[in-house]
């Protein structure tokens, strides 16, 4: 269980990607007459910069486009329900090593829940007018699931842990006049404790939204809504610990599995009979003192998101060119899905070009 709580980990990691870049401003057009000396001057000014590429024209053509370098400080809490299928599990230990065999007939999930607290740092460079290359690094200072086993005994573990990602992002934009599309795809690797393997996740976005100017031509309120795709490499294998994935088993909780046996372990195979009574042993050794760690559970099983795809809306605030503050969240109704993000950005014109 706890394994599985690090496989949903990885998962809101990566969501934190693909929402870090919500909000950019895109090029907009003047709105009224108060903001056309403003509009004139960009028209007028002789801009040096490397990037945008085409930047230059896009000055020229009256369009007020951000300021092409950004680094992003980002703040995201996430919930996500995951389906586990293809459960195969075995034994591992000085004495002995058997499977993993098929057991997905016989242990079946009522829940798995995870919950994530992720920060990271998000940099970005607009290569051209419409289209932004980014990249993030980021920590997991705080994630727990709850791990709800429905059979073949009841269990509820909710275990807690850390970790980090880093990634790499496109993202379209355009617009006509206030209005704006976007659309972002980035790919994720998540390393996570006790987790072998690294996650890899891609996530896809897209957003439609409004930029409301205010009296300053540099200010402007932005609001915007659309949807969130998220993607997983599906097969997982690993191993874990007696230690780590029973962390506060109980005897009772021993007996429960054996007092259930005659619900489901006549109907077992004969290697699937002794995978189980393995680990059911290992499992009272280990609430009898052993320390557990010496024994480890194998597996292999498939992973996807409960609903790959959610809504999600955000809000901007442009105090200037160079700082803006952003909300998202991200969501399904019924609990499915939901996250929050809250960041603040800041912005530059980057090294100039060469050419006079």
């Amino acid at each position: 269980m706890k394994r599985i709580r690090l496989i949903v980990t990885g998962i809101i990691s990566g969501l934190t990607i693909v929402v870090s870049a919500a909000g950019q401003n895109v090029s907009t057009m003047p709105l009224g007459d108060k903001h056309r000396q403003y509009y004139d001057s960009l028209k007028n000014m002789n801009y040096d910069r490397i990037f945008p590429i085409l930047g230059k024209k896009a000055y020229k053509a009256g369009f007020d486009i951000p300021f092409p370098v950004g680094i992003m400080l980002n703040s995201f809490y996430a919930v996500q329900g995951i389906d586990i299928s293809n459960i195969r599990i075995g034994i591992k230990g000085e004495d002995n090593t058997l499977g993993p065999v098929d057991m997905s007939e016989i242990i079946k999930f009522q829940e798995v829940t995870a919950k994530g607290l992720n920060a990271n740092i998000r940099a970005d460079v607009w290569v051209l007018p419409f289209l932004n290359v980014y990249g993030i690094l980021g920590a997991l200072p705080h994630a727990q699931t709850r791990v709800v086993l429905a059979e073949p005994v009841s269990i509820t573990s909710q275990p807690v842990q850390s970790g980090w990602n880093y990634g790499i992002g496109l993202m379209g934009a355009g617009g006509v006049g206030p209005v704006f599309i976007q659309g972002d795809f980035n790919y994720t690797w998540s390393h996570l404790e006790l987790l072998e393997n690294v996650v890899k996740t891609k996530v896809a976005g897209i957003r439609v939204g409004h930029n409301f100017r205010l009296r300053n031509p540099e200010q402007n309120v932005t609001v915007w809504a659309g949807a969130m795709g998220i993607f997983l490499n599906n097969e997982t294998k690993g191993q874990i610990s007696i230690a780590d994935l029973f962390p506060d088993l109980t005897q009772q909780q021993i007996d429960d599995i054996k007092n259930s046996y005659a619900n489901w372990h006549d109907d077992l195979g004969p290697l699937q009979k002794e995978v189980v009574d393995k680990i059911v042993d290992k499992m009272q050794a280990y609430v009898d003192g052993s320390k557990g760690e010496d024994t480890y559970i194998t597996y292999e099983m498939d992973k996807k998101p409960s609903s790959r795809w959610a809504g999600l809306v955000g809000a901007q605030l442009q105090f200037s060119k160079r700082w803006q503050l952003r909300v998202e969240s991200n969501f399904i109704s019924g609990g499915e899905r939901y996250s929050l993000l809250a960041s603040v950005n800041y912005r530059f014109l980057g090294p100039k070009s060469k050419k006079p």
